[in-house]
């Protein structure tokens, strides 16, 4: 027995002694499954309830006017802004005995549990009342400036920390859109199924939605997060506990910043901002698609019976997509370039989808889209959406390392952290939009809409995604990164690291 147990702890030393970081080393297929399914699914489905049911839950639910909604969405999330930015800062200057980057997720899983429960909580008689307003404020804001803040940012970072492999993140990538979409399909085919089952079965509206936010919280933060964690640890830490060098840099008292610097530094590195600041475009464009989707089905096409059928084909093929971007980035001979095209070719398609509906009669878009020429061009859509998507999961580590040339310092948790900015202001601000625009065209929920109100509609849901995708793809354009040119930076950060390393050694032998 006792050589049996020292088999398995040698077997599991030699995993850990295994672990290469050098720029051509490949990940464990078990290790890298699990870190991707961990980062994606524990932050994706939360994220997506929200963006396809939060603001009709509070217009069509609660009864909250559609530009109070919006101003809860946006006015809650403005600490956000500051949340992030102190928790890349944070995750920079810590180190926990559980791991840099592991310690932050550990603690971030009960308050992510309990607050996303607390966003859907409905006091008994309130309604849209002011209480019930404050509450919706205050659940909003903490979850996403506080909870989700602790874990999102930092499962970023470990996936940035397991490789410096070109090949590998753009795998990292596809297989995270993949993850993510599965996220997204779970999130917007079986939320409101479920929701309604329950509300059904209890005769209670607002109890069938906590119920369904229950069993929704427990397979987002449970299974795939706690899982994920075992199999990052030995990216993080040695056999014995120890910090892994990359990690553990000791300042010199002349070189500690501040996170005044730190964003100082960031405005100045062209390749970051403008990657990170088109992703705001992105995740706004998302919301404001995925938002009005409902209402589209609801209201303008008053087919709501296939609300969670064109949903699920149209994210599933989102799934597709993101497994073909390694396939995308090799056609096109870089990532970025990729990118930009793919940007194009999914403003154009739900640009010309909008163009057709706009300029048909009612009675032949409700036809097209009952399983017609309309229909499968919009669940087509998802395939365009699925590659587009994924493109920041392999671009962001490259302005990371770009970053590291410039200052000579690690500011991986620095720009995760505007990272989570630029995705929670993104998605904030889709949300207003969709429904400050409801509310200019007098929406009022459960009857039959006005023609301005249906135009709305359209217009946020298919020609909005269709124009940010577009201003998107010109920031991209000029953020000036390139595959050939983060190899170059690959290259010169290993050269002066060679060059300190060998500066050090003399010093220490003189």
């Amino acid at each position: 027995m006792s050589k049996f147990l020292d088999r398995i702890v040698m077997e599991s030393k030699e995993k850990y002694d295994a672990v290469d970081f050098s720029p051509t080393a490949k990940l464990p297929k078990l290790d890298f499954h699990f870190n991707c399914a961990g980062t994606s699914i524990g932050t994706m489905i939360p994220f997506n309830v929200f963006g396809y049911y939060l603001l009709y839950f509070y217009t069509d639910i609660l009864g909250i006017s559609p530009l109070t909604a919006a101003n809860i969405i946006i006015f809650a999330r403005v600490f956000d802004t500051f949340t992030d930015l102190m928790m890349g800062h944070f995750i920079d200057k810590s180190h926990f005995k559980a791991g840099k980057y592991r310690g932050w997720v550990l603690i971030s899983i009960l308050p992510q549990f309990i607050m996303f429960l607390a966003v859907f909580f409905v006091w008994p008689g309130q309604g849209d009342s002011t209480l019930q307003i404050i509450w919706c404020w205050i659940t909003y804001g903490a979850y996403g400036a506080l909870c989700a803040t602790l874990g999102y940012i930092p499962q970023n970072c470990q996936t940035q920390n397991m490789t410096r492999n070109e090949g590998e993140r753009a795998k990292a990538a596809s297989w995270k859109g993949i993850y993510e979409n599965i996220s997204i399909l779970i999130a917007a085919t079986c939320f409101l199924p479920v929701s309604r089952f329950f509300c059904d079965i209890t005769g209670n509206t607002t109890l069938g939605f906590l119920v369904t936010c229950l069993i929704f919280a427990i397979i987002s933060f449970f299974a795939p997060t706690l899982s994920g964690l075992r199999f990052t640890r030995k990216y993080e830490l040695t056999y014995e506990g120890e910090y892994r060098p990359q990690l553990l840099v000791e300042e010199a008292p002349e070189k500690k910043v501040s996170i005044w610097i730190s964003l100082r530094d960031f405005v100045k590195c062209r390749p970051a901002i403008l990657t990170i600041s088109g992703i705001a475009i992105m995740f706004a464009l998302a919301n404001v698609r995925s938002s009005m989707a409902v209402y589209l089905f609801e209201y303008y096409f008053e087919l709501p019976e296939m609300t969670s059928i064109s949903l699920g084909l149209n994210i599933s093929l989102a799934i597709v997509g993101a497994f073909l971007v390694p396939y995308i980035i090799k056609l096109f001979k870089d990532t970025a370039r990729a990118f930009i095209i793919m940007a194009l070719i999914n403003g154009s398609v739900y640009g010309l989808l909008f163009l057709w509906i706009k300029f048909s009669p009612m009675e032949v878009v409700q036809e097209s889209m009952h399983f017609g020429p309309m229909f499968f061009l919009y669940i087509g859509c998802g395939l365009f959406q699925g590659i587009y998507a994924t493109f920041p999961m392999a671009i962001v580590p490259h302005t990371v390392d770009y970053a590291r040339l410039r200052y000579d310092r690690n500011m991986s948790g620095f720009i995760y952290g505007i990272y989570g900015v630029m995705l929670t202001a993104g998605g904030a601000i889709g949300n207003w939009i969709s429904g400050t625009m409801l509310s200019a065209s007098g929406y009022v929920a459960g009857i039959v809409q006005s023609e301005a109100t249906l135009s709305t509609i359209l217009f946020c849901g298919m020609a909005v995604p269709a124009l940010f995708a577009g201003v998107h793809a010109l920031f991209q354009l000029f953020a000036g990164v390139s595959d050939k040119k983060h190899l170059q930076w690959l290259a010169e950060i290993d050269a002066r690291d060679a060059r300190e390393l060998e500066a050090a050694k003399k010093a220490l032998n003189e």
